[in-house]
């Protein structure tokens, strides 16, 4: 690994400037009251206000995070508010912790943003819990916690407001680097020594993420669309519409370079070709990789690598084939790799278009889609009606459950830190409960992960403490290393939460240390209080727990459906494809295979005897990206040879592969199975009519050969696309999921 590009890749990341714009805002106003003021309990008031503003502050839209920042703030201050005021009286305080700490989880029904949300204002109320004050004292810290979550909100909102083009570059930055990460496990495809399934995995993993970046890219980009100034587009933001809509178009050409792998590498196991496609994929995910660093850097892409020895050396082994009439005798393996050779060509000019489409030195880029109302269809949506909220009140609803076993927790939490012998004096037993709600997460494999992760982070961070209050004396020189740690935890808890924990158990240390020095014992008392948090989270964990499996049936139907429809979009209607439906069909597929895909790996780090029907969702993993590679690679030449096509062969084969996946979308909720055969054999024939069909069209006079080339690769690939619905058809009848 090129570490110091992978440092500088992370220096130039959205992630270390959001780290960075969090650390400044929490802290500034820390400083001017605390120090400058000598206001030193209204200091920390108010910097506590901004630290839960900058919680809910992740990378989005500006219009979305102004909204999301005002909420977290005044959220949080109400939070305070009761809190502080139920504080002096200690069963008025346990119900206002345990009805705040449930309605204040269960905001999670509301999505990713309104969870950071419910994190921000648990932190707040636990960081004030153990303070005992009176009823003005309780709305004197509301309203600088207020004031600290309005501070922070204007700050960060003016921050990126001047650097938009900065962040939205980061952000589309990501999704290059996700996508050049994709390349590379395509390219181990070609690699005979690595094991097949470890490839696939991979793919999967990787394809997730390039899906979660596109969105993060696509909310960002696609909400504030290019804007006139003086009559013209803005140049910067042109670009970089231009720039989302190619990668992801390449994503999507890469996506169709599929072919089938085992025979390919049992066939030319022993030649260089399969190397000479290796070395090409390779390069290209270096290409792509080089242009996402030139995003984010805001540099000029260096050049890009010449492919021209290993296009060279792949014609020159076909023509080899050719001459060897290898197409007579294994035509499945040359036609194979024929059509492997054209989507890596493709991939090539796409990568061109890229490096092209990344120089601002010339006129305004050539819009890539026509800019009107219809882009908004592919922003996603969040509804937040107050009626989602009382239909999850339900045993049957994750998010309820959830709320239950945090609310227990901390009540938990909070009884050991009160009657628990070995805490007695303690000042800082909070952090057991904040251990709790970092750890505790709504998927029990998330907080398995999560408590490993702390635990051994904070640990780390407490050595690391020590270590330097050894070396260092000097105050200045804590408070710097204090900031740096700050900004490092901020910058990686999204990106690597184990390094985050080190980094934020150091800084809160050396933070309580600058303001009692020579505090040394506190740095056992936040292990023994992570320790003894992780212990708390770890049994609550198994509380009301629903498990992964219980919330796959939809999801992997939702795949299905969303792979059905966007080969639905590709048959177009008299021979044109409309371009919004297939893109939106697109999209929607790459979610729904993504959710997929998470879940499944979510459930295999649950205990074994909450696997349920490993080997079937695996296969349909697998089967449904082979499917949606296979309609891809014919998406641009489908619907024209449909309307050519007067037998209407193609059509029938294209709805018997609608009707396949219909049914298996039905097959959970279906009676029993009893027409397996009759689907065989219908497969067996339309097999049988598409040779027919290629033969027929050989054998017109004035053929073309590009046209019967075009009708061998639909034919090839219906053929393909027919055996793995019936794959997927199969799997669904086969595993044994809740209905959803």
């Amino acid at each position: 690994m090129d570490y110091p590009r992978q440092i500088k890749k992370f220096l130039y990341s959205h992630y270390f400037f959001s780290g960075a714009r969090q650390a400044v805002g929490v802290t500034l106003p820390a400083l001017v009251i605390f120090w400058g003021l000598g206001q030193h309990l209204l200091g920390l008031a108010v910097a506590s206000g901004a630290l839960c503003a900058s919680v809910a502050d992740v990378n989005g839209p500006l219009r979305h995070k102004h909204i999301e920042l005002l909420a977290c703030s005044v959220l949080g201050a109400v939070t305070v508010a009761l809190t502080g005021l139920s504080s002096g009286h200690p069963v008025t305080l346990w119900l206002c912790v345990g009805g705040l700490s449930f309605f204040l989880s269960l905001l999670v029904v509301y999505g990713y943003r309104a969870s950071l949300i419910s994190f921000a204002c648990l932190l707040i109320m636990v960081l004030n819990v153990e303070t005992v004050v009176s009823p003005s004292e309780a709305l004197l810290n509301a309203g600088a916690v207020l004031a600290g979550g309005l501070w922070y909100t204007y700050f960060s909102l003016a921050v990126c407001r001047a650097l938009w083009f900065r962040l939205e570059q980061q952000t589309l930055a990501e999704c290059f680097f996700a996508t050049a990460q994709y390349l590379e496990a395509k390219g181990a495809f070609y690699d005979v020594e690595q094991d097949l399934g470890e490839c696939y995995r991979r793919l999967i993993a990787t394809q997730v993420n390039v899906v979660e970046k596109q969105q993060a890219a696509r909310e960002m980009i696609l909400r504030d669309l290019p804007r006139l100034r003086r009559g013209q587009l803005d140049k910067r933001r042109a670009m970089l519409l231009n720039l989302f809509i190619n990668v992801v178009d390449l994503h999507e050409v890469v996506v169709s370079v599929h072919t089938d792998y085992p025979l390919l590498r049992k066939t030319f196991e022993h030649d260089d070709i399969l190397i000479f496609f290796r070395d090409l994929i390779r390069k290209a995910a270096a290409d792509v990789d080089s242009v996402g660093f030139a995003i984010a850097s805001d540099q000029p892409a260096r050049s890009r690598s010449s492919w021209k020895a290993e296009f060279r050396a792949i014609e020159y082994e076909i023509e080899l084939l050719k001459a060897k009439r290898f197409q007579q005798s294994m035509p499945d393996a040359y036609d194979a790799l024929v059509a492997t050779f054209r989507r890596v060509w493709s991939t090539s000019r796409q990568i061109e278009k890229l490096y092209r489409n990344i120089r601002r030195d010339g006129d305004m880029p050539n819009m890539e889609t026509r800019l009107d109302q219809a882009l908004n269809r592919f922003v996603s949506r969040q509804s937040f009606s107050p009626k989602l909220l009382w239909h999850n009140l339900t045993f049957s609803s994750p998010s309820f459950r959830h709320a239950l076993r945090v609310s227990i927790a901390i009540l938990g939490g909070l009884a050991l830190a009160h009657f628990l012998p070995l805490l007695k004096g303690q000042s800082h037993s909070y952090w057991i409960l904040l251990t709790t709600i970092v750890i505790l997460k709504p998927g029990f494999s998330l907080t398995k992960q999560k408590n490993f992760q702390r635990l051994s982070g904070t640990l780390i961070g407490c050595l690391l403490v020590l270590a330097i209050l050894f070396v260092v004396h000097k105050p200045w020189a804590l408070l710097g290393l204090m900031f740096f740690f700050m900004v490092m935890g901020n910058s990686l808890v999204l990106f690597n939460y184990g390094l985050a924990v080190v980094f934020t158990s150091a800084y809160v240390l050396l933070l309580f240390h600058l303001l009692v020095p020579g505090s040394i014992v506190v740095v056992g008392e936040r292990a023994l209080d992570t320790a003894i948090g992780s212990l708390v989270a770890l049994v609550c964990s198994y509380f009301f727990p629903y498990w992964e499996y219980r919330l796959m049936s939809p999801l992997v139907r939702n795949s299905v459906l969303s792979t059905r429809d966007y080969l639905q979009s590709c048959l177009g209607r008299d021979g044109v494809v409309d371009e919004f439906a297939y893109r939106m069909a697109r999209k929607n597929m790459h979610i729904a295979f993504a959710n997929f895909g998470a879940a499944f790996k979510r459930m295999m780090l649950e205990p074994k005897s909450k696997q349920v029907s490993v080997a079937e969702l695996n296969g349909l993993l697998v089967q449904t990206h082979v499917l949606a590679s296979h309609i891809t690679s014919i998406s641009e030449i489908l619907a024209r040879h449909l309307l050519r096509d007067s037998s209407g062969e193609l059509d029938a084969a294209a709805q018997a592969i609608l009707d396949i996946l219909q049914r298996a979308a039905d097959a959970p909720t279906a009676g029993p199975r009893s027409n397996d055969v009759d689907l065989t054999e219908t497969l067996r024939d339309f097999t049988r009519r598409l040779d027919a069909l290629v033969v027929r069209q050989e054998q017109q006079p004035g053929a073309s050969a590009d046209d019967i080339q075009e009708l061998k690769l639909i034919a090839h690939q219906i053929k393909q696309m027919l055996r793995v619905g019936d794959l997927i058809y199969k799997d669904m009848r086969t595993m044994r999921l809740p209905a959803g």
